[in-house]
């Protein structure tokens, strides 16, 4: 029950500071939560299409590169499992 009291506190929190407007952007950033009077949103700088496609697919290839490397590791861990448990199982069958 309590996690759940906790749960609702939190949700009606973040509405009252969404309705109040007080939730700004990048607050706690540079100087806190301070009132700032002349309040500018971050804009994101205009860039070239050509240059998100490179962005883009240099990502994709350093994921590829990444899963590649989790599935090698897990496979190498699962193999070792794998040869532990047959290892044991052999000595076991031999003691008997």
């Amino acid at each position: 029950m309590g996690s759940m009291s906790s749960m609702n506190v939190t949700l009606k929190n973040n509405r009252k500071l969404l309705r109040k407007n007080k939730h700004k952007p990048f607050s706690k950033m540079n100087g806190g939560g301070k009132n700032i009077v002349g309040y500018k949103p971050y804009v994101l700088p205009k860039v070239q299409p050509h240059v998100l496609r490179r962005i883009r697919r240099r990502v994709r290839k350093e994921n590829k590169k990444l899963l590649i490397k989790k599935i090698l590791i897990a496979l190498v861990t699962l193999l070792v499992i794998v040869m532990i448990l047959v290892y044991k199982s052999l000595t076991r069958l031999e003691l008997l």
